[in-house]
């Protein structure tokens, strides 16, 4: 047990929010194909009125220039969008592990605090993002964990002292009981 713990923590998974993740790549792709479009359609325009010489199956030809490029311009708009749908997906899952994954953390640790364990620390890799972040709600869960068990110390001496008196009142023993039972039921504390 103690060399799981003294081993990095390595995550598995590559992709943290499935539906986050593809609909940035998605959106990303479609900027980069909407601005090499953009980019192509002003560059054929312009090149229109101009004429090139080309030298094309060994024959010299003189040809509009916008002719002439557009085989190129497709091909290496074509080139370029692949490798930029490759750099984006990257970019994406990396980014992704170095501030999604602390994110995902954060919910499942949160999900717990809420439930009552106050016993959660978050712990995230060294390269982590947000790490300042993970350490304010650490410190947060050390408090309320020190409240919690004060007021659980309070409830058990109060409990202890009301075993102890001979109290008339009609069912006060019994919710002082429930009282503790709900205390120690809702926090747990160390």
């Amino acid at each position: 047990m103690a060399e799981e713990s003294a081993k990095p923590y390595r995550r598995r998974i590559v992709y943290i929010h499935r539906e986050y993740q593809r609909s940035f790549i998605v959106r990303f792709s479609l900027v980069a194909v909407a601005a090499m479009t953009i980019a192509s359609i002003l560059l054929y325009v312009l090149s229109r009125e101009s004429i090139t010489a080309t030298y094309q199956f060994h024959h010299l030809a003189l040809r509009s220039t916008a002719e002439a490029i557009l085989r190129p311009l497709l091909i290496t708009n074509a080139v370029v969008l692949a490798c930029f749908v490759l750099a984006t997906v990257f970019v994406t899952v990396y980014v992704s592990h170095k501030v999604g994954g602390p994110l995902w953390h954060f919910g499942r640790s949160l999900k717990s605090i809420g439930e009552g364990d106050l016993q959660v620390q978050i712990r995230l890799r060294k390269k982590d993002q947000l790490k300042d972040f993970a350490d304010q709600i650490n410190e947060m869960t050390r408090n309320l964990n020190a409240k919690a068990s004060e007021v659980q110390n309070q409830v058990t001496k109060l409990r202890m002292k009301a075993q102890t008196l001979d109290v008339q009142m009609p069912g006060l023993k019994e919710d002082i009981e429930k009282l503790h039972l709900s205390v120690f039921e809702l926090f747990k504390t160390k």
